[in-house]
């Protein structure tokens, strides 16, 4: 019964949030929580828990104005504070080859099987930074959830996101990252966000070091990390390895190795304490 409560007083505040034609929009949500496929908007109309007629659906979507900030302040509430938080973000794409009539419609990365085409397609991006409730399983509550208009940067959006979600944050979270977001400018504008940074990067990614020094003869030699000092290696021998490395900011290669890197270390002690 407790959890029934708690259910109800969610949906209650959520309700209230929505601002405008929030009946409409709170039966739409439920068609789509409860409707496992819809080929178009009006199939949505059929659900039972949808009362109304399929003209409302697109009513709800043009005059609903709901409240972001406070709806991220709700989820946030959900999360359980004894626990370090797992935040997922990540640059998703929707093509829309076909919609010439489309407004903000952009240039996004899309995989192409078919050999020589380029991995590109015509559509909008979104951007969305989601809390991660388990270890196992595809479960996640989307915190912000936004497309990329023309004038931001996936990189922009994800860092302003990330800031927004850690204002309401009990605890420090631990926010996982794919390899578009592994490079200087994500790790430079949110080096100040209150968050530990966990990043997938490139394969073919070189993370470079500070040269030794110079001989006196020929060309000065660079120092370069290898990708095999951290693989199939334990926690302590990779921190061992990395600090062993005095790494140099005077180019934009080292800051990005230190940046990564001093992530990297921030999560090791974490689970290594």
């Amino acid at each position: 019964m407790i959890k029934t409560d708690k259910l109800k007083a969610f949906r209650q505040a959520a309700y209230q949030h929505l601002t405008r034609a929030k009946d409409a929009t709170f039966e739409l949500t439920d068609a789509i929580l409860l409707t496992r496929h819809a080929y178009c908007l009006a199939d949505l109309s059929l659900s039972p828990v949808f009362r109304r007629n399929w003209s409302s659906i697109y009513e709800a979507l043009q005059d609903c104005r709901p409240q972001r900030n406070k709806l991220m302040q709700l989820y946030i509430q959900q999360i359980p504070t004894d626990i370090r938080p797992i935040l997922a973000g990540d640059h998703t794409s929707w093509s829309r080859p076909e919609a010439k009539t489309l407004q903000e419609r952009t240039i996004e990365h899309q995989a192409n099987n078919v050999y020589g085409n380029r991995p590109i397609t015509i559509g909008q991006g979104y951007s969305t930074i989601a809390w991660i409730p388990e270890s196992k399983g595809s479960w996640a509550l989307p915190l912000r959830h936004e497309r990329i208009t023309s004038w931001e940067s996936p990189i922009d959006k994800a860092v302003w996101q990330l800031k927004q979600v850690c204002k309401y944050l009990p605890q420090r979270p631990i926010s996982l990252w794919d390899s578009e977001y592994g490079c200087a400018p994500f790790i430079l504008k949110s080096a100040n966000i209150p968050a530990d940074k966990l990043i997938r990067l490139r394969s073919n990614l070189c993370l470079w070091t500070a040269p030794p020094a110079y001989s006196g003869k020929g060309r000065p030699n660079t120092a370069r990390l290898s990708k095999f000092d951290f693989v199939g290696a334990k926690h302590s021998d990779i921190k061992s390895r990395v600090l062993s490395h005095k790494l140099s900011p005077e180019c934009f290669a080292p800051t990005l190795n230190r940046a990564v890197l001093r992530v990297v270390l921030a999560y090791m002690e974490a689970n290594l304490n």
